[in-house]
């Protein structure tokens, strides 16, 4: 909601709603600033009052006074109308703000044009002048008078005095009487009593060690989680009688419902009763300190340090990439500073209430990518619905798209395959194997052709044949590799695709946000049109062998911005999911 604007200039495009979009809604306000098309954004914020002060101006601008501007244009707002601040309304701040854009660039200005001291008057020429040549005299005059001692000379041309006085001659310790009583030594004049001796045990008994006492602690580790039940195999769908039922799901029920864990039923309702108890108040140490929890208090920077420190490298430890997490985590911490913190509430409490909403807010598509409706809007224009599979090597790009053929088959969409893999060996042949098995047709020119004009080929003969649905499968590459980028984006500039995957494992860690952001750059820079497109959607495939380590999926969507679309469960056609973002933010922030 703005309750108030000063606007000079149109500003091309809208960078206020991308700012909420990207910066606010996908936790990236731990950044000073923002960079969208050719303005440069920049703000601050109010955590007291729910307001941001949002700063917009062109990159050919060098402004360096911007930030001093927000911070007085903050503050003055707050003295103004911090109490009054109420919804739908409008507040006249023109003439103040017009007195601070006038101000803070003079004030800049004047401490830009300070002309820098000499070198007589800075303090390394002061003590060049003036310490250095006195006492480069005082070592002179004190080798003046000081004798010179043959070394042959004996030292007792020294003084008796010199010796004596002298405080860095070591004292001798005094002697102590030692003498043996009983079998052990005892000092005579010692203060410490003697260690008390043990008694022998009797002849062929065996002596027993004392038992270690252990101290509990909250190690993690002690309590290890018992092994996670075997997933659910889907039943077989006996009415589809295109294709038989075998070892590799082909007639299998694909059900694109929510995968959320491998936790059982139980173990989620004792983590919820667990949740729902008060934890014990520990001993606040005095009168005082008791006063002082249960009163209002303002969250500082120096509050939350500490913990957004243990929650960054939990989250590490959940397989989120360390950038990410440590990006997530200031914008957390930047939006918690200046609240007041509940009677009664722990400071631990309220950062993990916000990282929940965070990290579900992350998860949460932006934009709704329903692959059924939109194919179906593209059966009735009487064109084929296009998506392209794109990803490194090995990530499972042709078992992927297999699941999603055998899931549009079954809701009763006609398919053709794209074999636009036209350099790995076998590529063909085995996608050949998953047409046959799911009984559609497979459109290939064979290997060393162009990519790009295979996929276009392969685009006309589906709206020639009737087709519904074109699955395009590619090469796999490294996103290091320019040449093969460089032929991806050709792929999807000659194309245009409906939907753009990006199939990636959820075993990686940083270098998810590596390869995301190496493809989604290459898409954008060697796109032939003149407004590129990058990745649209994830695929993330394995999710079932990463137990709790599911922070793969916090990663890719930090990175792009875009949501999964679909989640790998295992090797048959029928082990397809889609995401539940509450449950996966419950298993990130597990014993926390």
């Amino acid at each position: 909601m703005v309750i108030w604007q000063y606007c000079p200039s149109i500003l091309q495009g809208n960078p206020i709603n991308e700012f909420i979009k990207v910066v606010l809604l996908e936790e990236r306000s731990g950044s000073d600033s923002y960079s969208y098309d050719r303005y440069v954004i920049k703000w601050i914020q109010a955590n007291e009052k729910d307001l941001i002060f949002v700063a917009v101006y062109q990159k050919i601008l060098s402004l360096s006074y911007i930030d001093d501007l927000l911070t007085a244009v903050k503050a003055q707002f707050m003295d103004s109308y911090g109490d009054k601040i109420h919804p739908f309304e409008n507040y006249p701040f023109d003439e103040q703000f017009g007195l601070l854009l006038r101000e803070i660039p003079k004030q800049a200005s004047k401490k830009k044009d300070k002309t820098p001291a000499t070198f007589k008057n800075s303090v390394k020429g002061q003590y060049i002048t003036t310490d250095k040549p006195q006492k480069k005299k005082d070592k002179e005059k004190e080798k003046e008078n000081r004798a010179p001692i043959s070394p042959i000379e004996s030292p007792s041309r020294l003084s008796a005095d010199s010796l004596t006085s002298s405080k860095n001659i070591p004292k001798k310790p005094k002697k102590e009487k030692v003498e043996k009583v009983g079998g052990s030594r005892v000092t005579r004049g010692n203060k410490r009593p003697p260690k008390k001796v043990e008694e022998e045990p009797e002849p062929g008994t065996r002596r027993l060690k004392p038992k270690r006492k252990w101290e509990q602690d909250d190690d993690p580790n002690l309590n290890l989680n018992p092994e996670s039940p075997k997933t659910e195999v889907n039943s077989s769908n006996p009415d589809n009688p295109t294709v038989p039922v075998d070892e590799y799901g082909v007639g299998e029920l694909v059900r694109i419902d929510e995968f959320d864990s491998s936790s059982s039923e139980e173990e989620i309702e004792e983590e919820e009763e667990k949740s729902t108890v008060a934890p014990k108040p520990k001993s606040t140490g005095g009168l005082l300190q008791f006063f002082t929890n249960i009163c209002n208090k303002e969250l500082t920077e120096a509050d939350l340090n500490p913990i957004m420190e243990q929650f960054s490298n939990h989250l590490v430890s959940k397989n989120v990439a360390k950038e990410i997490a440590e990006k997530l985590c200031a914008s957390v911490s930047q939006n918690l500073i200046g609240k007041q913190l509940s009677t009664f509430s722990r400071v631990s409490t309220t950062v993990k209430t916000a990282m929940e909403d965070a990290l579900t807010r992350i998860l949460t598509p932006k934009k709704q990518i329903d692959v059924l409706r939109d194919a179906r809007a593209a059966k009735s224009k009487k064109r084929p619905y296009v998506i392209v599979f794109v990803g490194v090597n090995g990530v499972g790009k042709s078992t992927s798209l297999a699941k999603v053929c055998s899931w549009l088959l079954q809701n009763n969409l006609q398919v053709m395959i794209a074999a636009c893999d036209t350099f790995r060996s076998g590529a063909v042949e085995q996608l050949a194997v998953h047409a046959k098995n799911l009984v559609v047709e497979v459109f290939h020119r064979g290997y060393g052709k162009d990519p790009a004009g295979v996929a276009k080929e392969a685009i006309t003969a589906a709206k020639n044949t009737g087709k519904d649905v074109v699955l395009v499968d590619t090469a796999g590459r490294m996103q290091d590799n320019e040449p093969l980028m460089k032929a991806l984006a050709k792929l999807v500039g000659v194309n245009q695709p409906d939907l753009v995957l990006f199939v990636g494992e959820a075993l990686v860690g940083n270098e998810a946000v590596d390869q995301l952001t190496k493809f989604n750059r290459a898409l954008e820079e060697f796109g032939l049109s003149k407004d590129p497109r990058g990745i649209d959607g994830i695929f993330l495939t394995k999710f079932d062998t990463v137990d709790e380590k599911v922070g793969a999926a916090i990663s890719m969507v930090y990175t792009t911005g875009q949501p999964i679309v679909f989640v790998g469960i295992g090797q048959k056609y029928s082990d397809l999911k889609v995401l539940n973002p509450p449950r996966i933010v419950s298993i990130l922030l597990k014993g926390k």
